[in-house]
């Protein structure tokens, strides 16, 4: 069998090569289906980043990745421009049995050309697209309203075409699934929660010991990880607030910031004891060094529609290094999801005793295969072996 992943968010580091281009390499490897991933950047600066950045993403995907120019998604005619290019793509690409679309405006642009070919798509549906250009408008002047409005209309269009056009979907929430039923109707859907690379992410109690030592934490300090950006929903500020909560109730205790924004950061961490706090920029493949030498991982979300739906890579990320999460009460997937591991804090709790190397090590299994991304190739072996056999809509 072979397929193609379609995407139209170039190639930048991290969540593609993570959540695409470790997938399709899997999927080749343990399930023996090709994927070649045909990627477009829709402008000058993605693609001239993404051009740098494409032998790394044919050495990670370990086969076939193609990139294209596209054009901007709010540009008028761009579904037709785009797909047209698309078009010329997977025939370079040759014959497959099913196209798997990542996104919503992907699903948009394939799902004609795929019933035209007929080759059955995959919506994969990774967000509320409309409601977050929602949020953005809440906070965007007067005069940046009207564009965000009219790309939140685009976006819902978006989602029809996708519903419409695609023979399966799937969806990283239960949440996101039911607030895209009435799109998708009675066709194949699944949930599949955002996924972690157990190669990369795992507890180990002497990778601990040597991290701990290497930073200069003590056996009696409890250590609390950030990783992620400084984007207002991720709460930095809030964090910080939380860490010195903690602190005032145990000065022992230890702040570890992993983030690429370092300057920004430790302007904003500047309040805090300069000997409580670590905060440094590190590779992606070093993150679980460091997240093993923490007790608590931070992943703080408002209750807002986008995170009602959603589920962050980050979370899998704290799971599998057997991390107990700090949380408020959303995204609700991963509240769930905590629970039923044990390793949910909540944030008016973050003081408590860290989890023994035992409970940390039962909490990185149960996730492992939960979350895994070994075991979540195991599912889309079904979705993909169904998914072939599907014929598309006005077929």
């Amino acid at each position: 069998m072979r397929g193609a992943l379609v995407l139209f968010e170039g190639l930048l580091p991290t969540v593609i090569d993570s959540q695409v281009l470790t997938h399709v390499r899997l999927v080749r490897e343990m399930l023996g289906i090709d994927i070649p991933v045909v990627a477009f950047a829709c402008t000058a600066d993605v693609h001239a980043q993404s051009s740098a950045a494409l032998e790394h993403a044919r050495q990670t995907a370990g086969g076939e990745v193609h990139l294209f120019r596209g054009v901007r998604p709010a540009l008028p005619g761009s579904l037709l421009v785009n797909r047209r290019r698309l078009d010329g793509a997977l025939a370079s690409v040759g014959a497959a049995s099913f196209v798997h679309a990542r996104g919503d405006y992907a699903a948009a642009v394939t799902g004609a050309l795929a019933q035209s070919r007929g080759t059955p798509m995959l919506w994969d549906c990774r967000g509320d697209s409309r409601a977050e250009l929602y949020e953005r408008m809440g906070a965007a002047s007067p005069l940046k309203r009207l564009p965000l409005a009219l790309r939140a209309w685009m976006s819902q269009q978006d989602s029809t075409r996708a519903g419409r056009t695609c023979a399966a979907a799937c969806f990283v929430s239960k949440a996101l699934q039911d607030l895209m039923a009435d799109y998708v109707g009675t066709k194949p859907s699944w949930v599949l929660p955002c996924l972690a690379n157990e190669d990369e992410f795992f507890f180990d109690p002497a990778l601990r010991q040597r991290m701990r030592a290497r930073l200069g934490f003590g056996s009696d300090e409890p250590v609390y990880a950030y990783s992620g950006s400084l984007a207002g929903y991720q709460l930095f500020d809030e964090m910080i607030a939380a860490f010195r909560a903690a602190m005032q109730d145990n000065p022992k205790a230890r702040l570890l910031v992993l983030t690429p924004y370092v300057d920004a950061a430790r302007k904003k961490l500047a309040a805090l004891p300069a000997d409580r706090v670590i905060c440094k920029a590190v590779k992606n493949s070093e993150v679980n060094d460091y997240l093993n030498a923490a007790d608590f991982g931070f992943l703080l979300r408002d209750d807002t529609p986008v995170n009602r739906v959603a589920f962050p890579t980050k979370f899998a990320e704290y799971a599998l290094a057997g991390l107990q999460v700090i949380m408020k009460q959303s995204p609700p997937a991963c509240l769930a999801e905590a629970q039923a591991l044990g390793n949910y804090v909540p944030l008016e709790e973050a003081v408590r005793p860290s989890a023994s190397p035992a409970q940390r090590a039962a909490i990185a299994a149960a996730a492992k295969e939960r979350m895994g991304r070994r075991a979540g190739i195991r599912r889309f072996s079904e979705i993909y072996q169904q998914l072939a056999t599907l014929t598309p809509p006005g077929r």
